[in-house]
């Protein structure tokens, strides 16, 4: 990305998280980078594209600080995934606009498609990295590292959604479901693996 559209999408991106996606108008990012609609238009022929390399670029930073997490991976899974889970909820709590307006019904129209999947092959490389090492230092008995990868991840979103739902639903954001999430996802984590942990 060239630094004009990091330039752009950073402004987005501040844009975004106050007001959400929808609510935000790319005249209004233009006036806030201090260009011309028509400028704006030059890098991005509309709001689907700019969506789409705000949340990449959201995901990019995300996914860097994961994998220094699971490449200093020496012992102890179960730590290892909470620290995860932990650095997730503070980019859930400083981007919870975006991902409560990633799940209304106007987004539909957005091809995020492609992106969404590869979020998702990301999340289940990342996972299966972290379980392999763990598995292979002898901290933990998983059979099928793939399987479980997939699994692991579908559990985890699974229990975002059930509360970001009820944000949805009544269309008023509440952050304190981030705690609930984490609290579920903990939960869920001590479930799978606590009978699992080779001492």
């Amino acid at each position: 990305m060239d630094k004009r559209k990091e330039e752009i999408v950073e402004v987005a991106l501040r844009r975004f998280c106050h007001y959400g996606f929808n609510k935000t108008t790319m005249n209004e990012i233009a006036e806030d980078m201090k260009i011309t609609k028509a400028n704006l238009y030059y890098y991005y022929q509309d709001k689907s594209a700019l969506i789409r390399d705000v949340i990449s670029t959201v995901a990019d930073e995300l996914f860097g600080k994961e994998e220094a997490i699971v490449a200093s991976y020496t012992k102890d899974l179960m730590a290892t995934l909470y620290e995860i889970l932990e650095l997730r909820a503070s980019y859930l709590s400083k981007y919870y606009m975006l991902h409560i307006d990633e799940n209304l019904e106007w987004i539909k129209g957005v091809d995020m498609a492609s992106v969404i999947e590869e979020l998702y092959q990301r999340d289940v490389a990342a996972t299966k990295e972290l379980f392999s090492k763990s598995v292979n230092f002898g901290d933990v008995r998983i059979k099928d590292v793939e399987e479980a990868s997939i699994a692991f991840v579908e559990i985890m979103k699974s229990l975002g959604i059930m509360y970001n739902v009820q944000d949805i639903v009544s269309g008023i954001p509440n952050k304190e479901n981030i705690r609930h999430i984490l609290d579920s996802q903990k939960r869920a984590i001590r479930l799978i693996f606590e009978e699992r942990i080779i001492e």
